[in-house]
């Protein structure tokens, strides 16, 4: 199986009413709507196709639903499978006799239909690369509903890949080579995971800090509590979240910076040794003092 996303906004929603009003012959409009929403974003971005068989792309849209409704914190959430780019259709010779095979022809292809098989194609977009897009993806896509307040962003990922790149692409950081002191947020990081809670929160920030970064600040360990814990929206996944979070300071508090932040913290999730096959992530700014 392919890797499959999935990214939670939570916060508040004030909403245009006119655009969450329920049609009364659809009454799962609300429901339904933002996965019109986010696929048309993501295909107007590049970020995803419609349509388009074996045209390189980010991700394909699955799921996307609004929640803000429903009495909880999060806003709304979209799921997507990161794709497999640049595979060629390769259709076997169409075959209705068995004395037309030559040696060369695979028999298991023979028969009355072809079956195209898959040639050359290229791996799934790493978690990483895919994360801060996806991130300001649902959130433009929300922002078309209404005003939205923030307060955490979360990125679960499942049949995840153990990282096979050899340099670490979450440490460009050009983005914020000006950074602006008054914009700079406090933050914590959770984590919940397959390979279990604390230990491996401690493993994924010393990895981190053996990296080295510029303009975040990433630790100490502190305590995490429920409330902003990763992973408890997803329990068919049957994630271990640690006691713990990772303290963080911000250069903003923008999707950019939460996109590269969750993005570090899953390359080096899957940088370790015994790398989880499921990941949960998420980024919940700290109330005002």
């Amino acid at each position: 199986m392919h890797p499959t996303l999935l990214v939670d906004a939570f916060g508040r929603l004030n909403p245009i009413p006119e655009r969450v009003a329920p049609d009364p012959q659809s009454p799962n409009e609300v429901h339904e709507s933002l996965w019109s929403t986010f696929l048309d974003r993501s295909v107007h971005m590049r970020w995803s196709t419609e349509g388009s068989a074996g045209t390189p792309r980010v991700w394909d849209v699955q799921e996307a639903e609004l929640a803000y409704h429903l009495g909880s914190s999060r806003i709304g959430f979209a799921q997507v499978g990161l794709e497999v780019k640049g595979a060629t259709a390769v259709v076997p010779p169409k075959m209705s006799n068995l004395d037309e095979l030559t040696p060369d022809i695979d028999l298991s292809q023979a028969g009355w239909t072809a079956v195209p098989t898959l040639d050359d194609a290229a791996p799934p977009t790493p978690p990483a690369v895919a994360i801060w897009p996806l991130i300001q993806c649902l959130d433009d896509s929300l922002r078309w509903y209404g005003e939205t307040q923030i307060s955490a962003y979360q990125v679960t990922g499942h049949d995840l890949p153990p990282s096979q790149s050899e340099h670490y692409p979450s440490a460009q950081l050009s983005w914020f080579c000006v950074p602006i002191p008054d914009e700079r947020t406090s933050a914590v990081v959770t984590l919940a995971s397959s390979q279990g809670g604390d230990r491996f929160v401690s493993d994924v920030l010393n990895l981190i800090r053996r990296y080295g970064h510029d303009f975040f600040t990433i630790g100490p360990l502190v305590d995490a509590p429920e409330e902003i814990a990763a992973g408890l929206d997803w329990r068919w996944l049957q994630l271990t979240r640690g006691q713990t979070g990772i303290a963080v300071l911000l250069p903003e508090w923008s999707t950019a910076a939460v996109g590269w932040m969750i993005g570090t913290v899953f390359e080096a999730a899957l940088s370790l040794e015994s790398a989880p096959h499921a990941l949960s992530v998420r980024v919940t700014r700290a109330a005002a003092e």
